[in-house]
């Protein structure tokens, strides 16, 4: 089904309100306590804790204006949290004793999750930690075996939110073919930067941003992966950059090193042979996924900014700038 014919012609407010009752609708269908609800977030999606039911709705609100098959992001999403947390993987699982979707529930996609209480800390975790969660994140969601087709936020999501700009007129004609053609070199020097290496599961949108310190709580303690909702097949240098442009170069390269340690380790090998099997990316390898990274974000917050214009509005002129000017290097 597809997700604008029930969203486009929302609000933000509507959004949020109509998609907190679909939430508590939903909760009440599958004959579990929709007692109290606590909006936990309303950035791109809306989360929606039920403590009664000890489990969070995630419901597209922002995200599925900018998307045509909302319902298609939250499944894989819950595809691969399900899978790594079957195998003990550092990821927040789907909840558990009910389907956890995704559902349609009056026009909008949902999906559940359990609840994890996080712990008090100071910030995310450094960047050698960060590089060891997401190796043990790619070495556990290899085998997945989901339907997630290919690196889904440089393609669908671009496409997407490019056609949404073209029909609400958030750019000038100009400005949309700029971005059309700079999206068409992305996609090529990606692939070439891509070579003969196999696709692996990415996360899609590895930033330290999306770990979550689990507490006490639930039986859960660590670090854990949230929002996998970009998650596709690809080349690892997505994930890579993605985690890496949040850290200066010494940050990065530290990254990377315990990224590659720790997917050997993974693989069960001596530490020996840990060099050899899996090598520290550079980080100048992973510029072109970086620069379709950052494509990627300048058409989501071309889009946030029309629905959502004292958050993001500021942010999209900068990031829509860097990207423009960058076409004409």
């Amino acid at each position: 089904m597809n997700g604008h014919g029930q969203v486009e012609g929302l609000t933000r407010q509507r959004l949020i309100r109509h998609g907190l009752a679909a939430a508590v609708a939903l909760v009440g269908r599958l004959e579990l306590s929709a007692r109290e609800p606590a909006v936990l977030s309303n950035r791109g999606n809306l989360l929606v804790h039920f403590p009664a039911a000890a489990l969070v709705a995630r419901v597209a609100t922002l995200t599925a204006w900018t998307r045509r098959e909302p319902f298609q992001w939250l499944a894989r999403e819950v595809a691969v949290a399900r899978y790594v947390a079957g195998r003990g993987g550092p990821v927040v699982p789907p909840a558990h004793g009910v389907d956890p979707g995704p559902h349609w529930q009056d026009g909008f996609a949902i999906s559940l999750w359990e609840h994890v209480a996080p712990a008090a800390v100071s910030g995310p975790p450094g960047p050698q930690e960060c590089g060891a969660l997401l190796a043990r994140f790619h070495a556990i969601a290899r085998d997945c075996p989901a339907e997630l087709g290919y690196l889904s936020p440089a393609t669908e999501q671009v496409s997407d939110a490019l056609a949404v700009i073209e029909r609400e007129r958030l750019a000038g004609a100009a400005t949309i073919a700029r971005l059309r053609a700079a999206h068409a070199r992305a996609l090529d020097d990606v692939g070439r930067a891509a070579g003969e290496a196999e696709p692996i599961v990415l996360h899609g949108d590895a930033h330290p941003g999306n770990l979550l310190r689990a507490g006490q709580g639930g039986g859960r303690r660590g670090w854990a992966w949230v929002d996998l909702e970009e998650t596709s097949r690809g080349p690892a240098g997505w994930d890579l950059a993605t985690l890496t442009a949040r850290y200066d170069e010494a940050g990065g390269r530290a990254a990377l090193r315990a990224y590659a340690s720790e997917l050997a380790a993974a693989s069960g090998l001596a530490a020996a042979a840990r060099a050899a099997a899996a090598p520290i990316p550079e980080l100048a390898a992973l510029a072109p996924f970086r620069r379709a990274r950052d494509l990627e974000a300048a058409v989501w917050l071309l889009c946030m900014a029309h629905l959502y214009p004292e958050r993001y509005a500021d942010l999209a002129r900068v990031q829509l700038a860097a990207v423009l000017a960058a076409t004409e290097q």
